[in-house]
């Protein structure tokens, strides 16, 4: 499985790809040789001219739903604030959009039954569920479905519990997308911290975070995996040409799903295409993801000769799982990681 972050293909991306369909993922074949690819798309996909009033409304080509599938993108979430940009009828004709391409969607519906129901896949005998969730209420950024009315899935522990509740039994790993964040923060609140734990314990085998636009820290949790952020990917909201970020590959296994390998791999966009990163900027990238995971106790994130950033999940504790609160870490103040004289490895010897 391939994780991108977020995707916005309107504004400077439109304007300077035009027609090219097969430009943005031109230099990248990862997706077309994953089992699954999933990205955070943060751009409807619409005709319309009523955008609702807010800063920056984002709204892409309809077309450019076949680049994406032509690209191997399988799943998008769509559980982020832009989602709405163009109301109502933006959002049914983005879903309409994606369904007649051909992509399948999580994270937004109808209606609140549909835009919380997961996406089930066999891959290679291996079922997965996928589940995307933004916002805790409704504001200018934020219009969670209801009952008779289209929105985003909110992010509420009670309905991520149920709805992980709902498959549990019939899946082998259940993927969580949540839309969070401070945006250009590299470390994650303690609130989303609490709340990523929390849907661990409710059964969720790997949480995948965007919003913020800029990488965070891994947690391993519960020998369970926690991206907090995955940065931008093509985010053409803005007009900045040179961008780098990671990409996270999961390896599984088919007899053993549960023992799944996870690993980031540096890339750079130049125009909004992305291509593998190597060199001292890759180097610079993982040592970055290192920092920014250092302060989880659970977490040993090692540098690959290949210049990817591994993550070994055998250092959970049980015992000491309660003993390490994040406000005793973070202390809910900004964080310079080098005054915390604090490394994941004299973490698990505690």
């Amino acid at each position: 499985m391939m994780f991108s972050g977020d995707v916005t293909l309107s504004d400077h991306f439109q304007n300077f790809v035009g027609s090219r369909y097969d430009y943005a993922f031109k230099k990248l074949v990862w997706f077309t040789s994953a089992d699954v690819t999933m990205i955070n798309l943060e751009t409807t996909l619409t005709t319309t001219n009523n955008p609702i009033p807010k800063p920056f409304n984002f709204k892409a080509k309809p077309r450019y739903a076949k680049m994406l599938k032509d690209a191997g993108i399988d799943i998008v979430t769509l559980a982020n604030n832009h989602m709405y940009d163009f109301g109502e009828e933006g959002l049914l004709e983005t879903i309409k959009t994606l369904d007649a391409a051909g992509l399948k969607h999580v994270g937004a519906g109808r209606n609140n039954k549909e835009a919380r129901k997961p996406v089930v896949m066999n891959v290679k005998g291996v079922k997965l569920a996928y589940l995307g969730y933004y916002g805790s209420g409704r504001h200018g950024e934020s219009f969670p479905a209801t009952r008779t009315a289209p929105g985003t899935a909110m992010r509420s522990l009670f309905y991520v519990g149920r709805d992980i509740a709902a498959v549990r039994d019939s899946v082998d790993l259940i993927i969580v997308n949540f839309h969070w964040g401070r945006e250009k923060a590299h470390y994650p609140e303690e609130s989303e911290v609490d709340f990523a734990r929390e849907t661990i314990k409710l059964g969720a085998d790997i949480v995948v975070g965007h919003h913020p636009h800029v990488l965070q820290g891994v947690e391993v949790y519960r020998d369970k995996l926690i991206i907090y952020s995955l940065g931008n990917f093509i985010f053409g909201g803005n007009s900045r040409t040179l961008d780098r970020s990671a990409v996270l590959r999961i390896k599984i296994d088919p007899k053993l799903p549960n023992n799944y390998k996870a690993a980031l791999i540096p890339v750079q966009i130049d125009y909004w295409q992305p291509h593998r990163l190597r060199g001292a900027w890759a180097d610079s990238i993982l040592t970055q993801l290192q920092k920014y995971s250092a302060p989880f106790p659970f977490t040993q994130a090692r540098i690959d000769s290949g210049q990817i950033l591994t993550i070994e999940r055998k250092f959970f504790k049980p015992e000491i799982d309660r003993l390490q609160p994040m406000k005793k870490i973070f202390n809910r103040q900004p964080i310079n990681i080098e005054t915390l004289n604090i490394t994941s490895k004299s973490l698990t010897k505690n």
